[in-house]
């Protein structure tokens, strides 16, 4: 059985956007990007829309792109 740990929501709506941005920058249709990274249409759609993302998901998209993002937690 799979875990997902999800993102907490402030966070999903800082990073979505971006994520939604780097892939037009790069023209990549959303079955291009499922096709490389192994995410689903379905699921990338929720992504860009703020809906949900986990730290699986996150970690595949950013290494994708090559980009890199520090996340500070405070408590």
């Amino acid at each position: 059985m799979s875990t997902f740990h999800l993102i907490n929501k402030e966070i999903i709506k800082e990073i979505c956007p971006q994520l939604k941005q780097l892939r037009l920058e790069q023209g990549l249709s959303l079955e291009e990007l499922s096709d490389a990274v192994r995410i689903s249409i379905k699921m990338l759609k929720r992504i860009e829309n703020n809906k949900c993302l986990c730290y699986s998901q996150l970690r595949r998209l950013l290494d994708f792109y090559g980009k890199k993002v520090r996340i500070v937690i405070s408590v």
